[in-house]
């Protein structure tokens, strides 16, 4: 449950408020000057806790849980600056612990103005599910108004290349509420921290076979 905060100024670390529950593999984004987490691994199973951390205040507060048993870890996570997007990912019914599963397609979305959450699994929901549900998908990137999820893994699911990794490169549109498939990624991975620099994102490192694996790739993704 540690918050480590590095400053680049002064090349200094400090640690924050300790958040809520211990757990691994949570699912966080940025809003503003706050950072909301949800799910992750605690102990052997996943939890569906959710809470945010006020930057400059140092605090957490308690939110509205993710809906019951719904809780994930290993997704991809992301914000468009109002909402956090939760895609995919592990939990109970398919990997609630530390180890590689199928992963599900659900989109999980919560609203920190009205403290809700809506899924795609919601009767009636609009919402698309993910095109293949996996997990360790690292962390989604919000690009040129769109998200983009890369790579991932997978015990035995659909689509999954060598190693039961995935190359693929799915995009939301949360304005149109479709998904579309980008160019396959050169070399598939899993646990990719994608980060976007001058317009463009750079992905670092990641496990070339599922589960306990790493690489030294760099490759760069743009769209125009």
């Amino acid at each position: 449950g540690k918050v480590q905060i590095y400053d680049p100024v002064t090349n200094v670390w400090t640690q924050g408020a300790d958040m809520p529950w211990a757990a691994g593999s949570v699912c966080t984004a940025r809003i503003g000057g706050k950072i909301y987490a949800a799910g992750g691994i605690v102990g052997s199973t996943t939890v569906d806790n959710c809470a945010v951390y006020d930057i400059q205040a140092n605090t957490w507060t308690p939110l509205a849980s993710m809906p019951f048993e719904k809780g994930r870890n290993h997704a991809a996570t992301a914000s468009d600056g109002s909402k956090v997007y939760v895609f995919g990912g592990r939990g109970i019914g398919s990997g609630p612990g530390n180890t590689v599963a199928n992963g599900f397609p659900d989109v999980q979305i919560y609203d920190p103005v009205t403290d809700t959450w809506s899924a795609s699994f919601d009767p009636g929901s609009t919402i698309p599910p993910l095109p293949i549900g996996r997990g360790g998908t690292g962390k989604a990137v919000f690009y040129k108004g769109q998200f983009h999820v890369f790579g991932g893994e997978t015990q035995n699911g659909p689509g999954a290349v060598a190693g039961n990794v995935y190359n693929r490169v799915d995009v939301y549109d949360p304005v149109t509420q479709t998904w579309r498939l980008d160019r396959a990624m050169p070399t598939a991975r899993h646990g990719i921290f994608p980060v976007i620099y001058q317009g463009k994102v750079y992905l670092a490192g990641g496990g070339t076979n599922a589960g306990f694996s790493n690489s030294n790739k760099l490759e760069v993704y743009s769209r125009q």
